[in-house]
């Protein structure tokens, strides 16, 4: 009777584990494929910084040649003072005066510059004018390095009798050598005129400076 108990029971355990749907071996389980999870990141954001502009100033030529055709003495300013044609207008620069060496570039050089001449009663009395344009510094900053630099005994300081009207400044000297001379710097804006009278005598050429002064500064103020 005990053996029949035992057969059932064995019977009804096989029945059991048939009926779970599963297999009973647990190396089943630990051989499973486990699900891989992955991780989203987002890459980071750029941010791109527009490289700063450089703004480039061009000096327009014709407009400066412009200026010192402005600045520049014509024949009609120095007609009555007993001056005629003689070196047509030609476009160069002076980087100094042939007296003390004195500088015409100093804070800086002139961008372009014109000079003209004419000629008195007689050849041996000569009008020369030289008009620089300094784009990036003023004419009076100019004048102030070259006066600084006229002490040499070869320039003797020579006051006009009346400062010229409507400049920012001016200086004047006499030289004597081969022939005697008197000269005139006027700066007005960024423009700067250099105005030599060469003549027979020291006397002479400081009337002739002191008059040929006046329409030379008038020019000059007429270009504001």
């Amino acid at each position: 009777m005990r053996r029949a108990y035992v057969v059932a029971g064995i019977g009804l355990l096989v029945l059991t584990a048939s009926c779970s749907g599963k297999p009973n071996d647990l190396r089943h389980y630990a051989t499973q494929d486990t699900v891989a999870t992955t991780t989203s990141t987002t890459p980071p954001s750029t941010t791109h910084t527009a490289a700063p502009t450089t703004t480039t100033t061009t000096v327009d030529t014709a407009v400066l040649v412009a200026q010192i055709t402005a600045g520049l003495m014509v024949d009609s300013s120095v007609s009555e003072i007993g001056f005629h044609p003689s070196v047509p207008q030609a476009t160069t620069t002076l980087a100094a005066l042939p007296v003390c060496s004195a500088p015409l570039n100093k804070p800086a050089a002139a961008a372009t510059g014109a000079q003209t001449g004419w000629v008195g009663g007689s050849s041996v009395t000569t009008l020369t004018e030289y008009v620089g344009n300094y784009p990036t510094t003023t004419g009076a900053q100019v004048l102030a390095a070259t006066k600084a630099a006229l002490t040499c005994s070869q320039a003797t300081k020579y006051a006009l009798a009346s400062p010229p009207a409507g400049v920012d400044a001016s200086y004047s000297w006499c030289e004597t050598g081969t022939a005697p001379s008197c000269t005139v710097l006027l700066a007005k804006g960024h423009l700067l005129a250099r105005v030599q009278v060469v003549t027979t005598s020291t006397g002479k050429a400081q009337n002739l400076i002191t008059e040929v002064a006046v329409p030379a500064a008038a020019r000059l103020a007429a270009t504001d």
